[in-house]
């Protein structure tokens, strides 16, 4: 239902009883294209509230949200006052001195009207930077959330790790955020290290301030070239709650949203540079830039082979360092033998602070003649960080007895895989079993009944795309059997979302607040969409009441239209009231809203 607002004041004037019903904007003027909040506050109505809320004209404005309504009540030397707000958020399409006409509102059987307001809508900012951040009550946005690149090291060498982590620091309600722009990392090979879905929140005191930091991004870079290189800044767009500005006067309470407004802010992280040192001299001659901590090994998949037929090599190298970047180690064989391209496969390890894995080439060899072969040791290099200096990973010798096979060896195209050169050991490899197929000599595709066909399909083509065309657009023209057509899905689709943070609080014992108020937002969002679309009603004109007596006017049952009722109410209340929010009661609330929808689809399309 709202927000219930209880204050205790020593001593103050009794405040009056009378029924008042007025008309706000949080600022005036404002720019062009900017977020303004227009309240309709209606005071002293009694438990029963007002009903039958009308809007004056907005067509000069775009409505970006509402009705977001909430409940103020006060105690003041033994009185209480109360006041319900309906407040919006608008956007000026044109500049110039804008009225914004009177809504009215039915209380106790008699009908109030608020006084019109003046809008005064100019070009560019309407305040100076100054002003609007002396507006804002814990300073500028960009003081109290701010992206942040942190490495582990600022100065390494060709080819050695460092670990990049982007955070969020936040002193306000962060709702959302999205990745914007990801940083460029020229002069880098990067691997992304796995991070937790769900952002564990952490506190970090900076300037005597206390942040609640989330690490948004994680990256283990291998530096590929040497000399100062640079990570460039990564953009995350946040929705900011920003908690409305204070005031001395205590009757500014009375009307102040306790929520403040929501904003969307850019976040950017500063570049950050590294210094890449390059390797030193004297690197061995099969050295291909491996850098980190390594072993070799070497298997052969079988010991006996007859001439002309196939055997697998595998070198498998493992360890912790750049192992993306390893190159497969050249391999000596006799000069009878036959070798294709590796097959490379890889497996990293992108947990922990350090990347490491192994990386497998599997050689394919085709002995031609038999006797006892023998592979000279394969050789594998890498720069050791620990020792700081260069080493060499020797293989013992390989052997392989080789026997007789065919008398004949097979002619192989290079390039072939592995199964290729299997087949072409069968016999009768390409003589036909069945009956070919012939073509005359002189047909042409002209004569074809394909031509024809091919011929006549664009005119086809173009006569159907026109017949769609003009019936789309008959569709569209009707806007509101297209919004009733669409009513439902839009409808599924906001539920959705509702589903999607109905598990994620679930995950979290003992509720999570933030998720739940977002939960019963998209499901009130849900229902509100509907009914909008449904009964082609604009949002900005509609409220409970006015949806009750349109549905009941349809001949929805009364006790639908009850349910529909109770379910839009208690959405509000924990809107507006959050607590502890358990997940069973948000559980209910889903399965009520999706049943409301399905049967109101059913009676309505009758």
């Amino acid at each position: 239902m709202g927000t219930f607002l209880f204050l205790a004041v020593a001593v103050m004037p009794t405040l009056a009883q009378d029924v008042g019903f007025q008309a706000s904007v949080d600022r005036n003027p404002v720019g062009i294209g900017e977020e303004i909040k227009l309240s309709f506050i209606l005071t002293n109505a009694g438990t029963g509230g007002g009903s039958n809320l009308k809007l004056p004209d907005l067509s000069k404005f775009r409505v970006l949200s509402g009705p977001n309504q909430s409940t103020s009540m006060q105690f003041i030397n033994g009185s209480m006052s109360s006041s319900v707000t309906y407040s919006y958020v608008v956007q000026a399409k044109e500049t110039g001195k804008l009225a914004i006409g009177s809504a009215t509102i039915d209380v106790g059987g008699k009908t109030l009207r608020s006084a019109p307001l003046t809008l005064e809508v100019v070009k560019g900012a309407a305040q100076p930077k100054s002003q609007a951040a002396s507006a804002d009550p814990s300073g500028q946005i960009g003081e109290n959330v701010f992206l942040r690149a942190t490495v582990s090291k600022t100065h390494v060498i060709q080819g050695e790790q460092l670990n990049v982590t982007f955070k969020l620091y936040t002193r306000l309600s962060v709702m959302n955020y999205a990745v914007e722009k990801t940083p460029t990392m020229t002069g880098f090979w990067g691997e992304e290290v796995e991070t937790p879905k769900d952002i564990q929140l952490t506190n970090e005191t900076i300037n005597g301030k206390q942040f609640r930091v989330g690490v948004i991004k994680r990256m283990a870079l291998f530096p590929t070239q040497s000399g100062t290189l640079e990570i460039s800044p990564m953009v995350v767009q946040t929705q900011v709650q920003v908690p409305a500005p204070r005031s001395a006067d205590p009757f500014d309470a009375f009307f102040r949203d306790p929520f403040g407004r929501t904003t969307n802010y850019a976040a950017k992280s500063e570049p950050v540079k590294i210094v890449v040192d390059p390797l030193p001299s004297g690197a061995p001659p099969d050295f291909k830039g491996a850098v980190g901590e390594f072993a070799m090994g070497t298997t052969l998949d079988k010991k006996t082979t007859r001439s002309n037929e196939p055997v697998s090599l595998k070198v498998t190298v493992s360890g912790t360092g750049n192992v993306k970047l390893l190159e497969a180690p050249a391999i000596e064989l006799p000069a009878d033998f036959e070798q294709y391209s590796p097959k490379v496969s890889d497996n990293i390890n992108r947990q922990g602070d350090r990347i490491s894995g192994s990386k497998t080439f599997e050689y394919l060899l085709i002995p031609r003649y038999p006797g006892m072969k023998v592979v000279k040791p394969i050789t594998f290099s890498y720069f050791d960080l620990g020792k700081r200096e260069y080493v060499r990973l020797r293989s013992p010798e390989i052997e392989l007895n080789v026997e007789q096979g065919n008398a004949q060896a097979p002619t192989v195209a290079n390039g072939l895989s592995r199964e290729d050169v299997r087949l072409l050991t069968q016999d009768i490899r390409f003589i036909k079993v069945r009956p070919t197929t012939f073509s005359r000599q002189g047909d042409y595709l002209y004569n074809s009944g394909v031509f024809v066909f091919l011929l006549f399909l664009p005119i086809a083509g173009f006569a159907g795309a026109l017949v769609y065309t003009r019936s789309r657009r008959a569709a569209l023209s009707d806007i509101a059997g297209y919004r009733n057509r669409r009513a439902s899905r839009i409808a599924r689709k906001r539920l959705k979302t509702a589903e999607k943070l109905l598990h994620e609080t679930s995950s979290k014992a003992g509720g999570s607040v933030p998720a739940g108020v977002r939960f019963f937002s998209e499901v009130a969002g849900a229902l509100w969409q509907y009914l909008g679309d449904k009964l082609a009603i604009p949002q900005a004109e509609f409220s409970v009441d006015g949806a009750t007596k349109a549905l009941s006017s349809k001949g929805v049952p009364p006790a639908l239209v009850q349910a529909l009722r109770a379910q839009l109410e208690n959405c509000d209340m924990v809107r507006f009231a959050p607590t502890s929010i358990d997940r069973p009661a948000m559980q209910r609330s889903y399965d009520e809203a999706r049943r409301i929808i399905v049967e109101l689809e059913r009676t309505l399309n009758i």
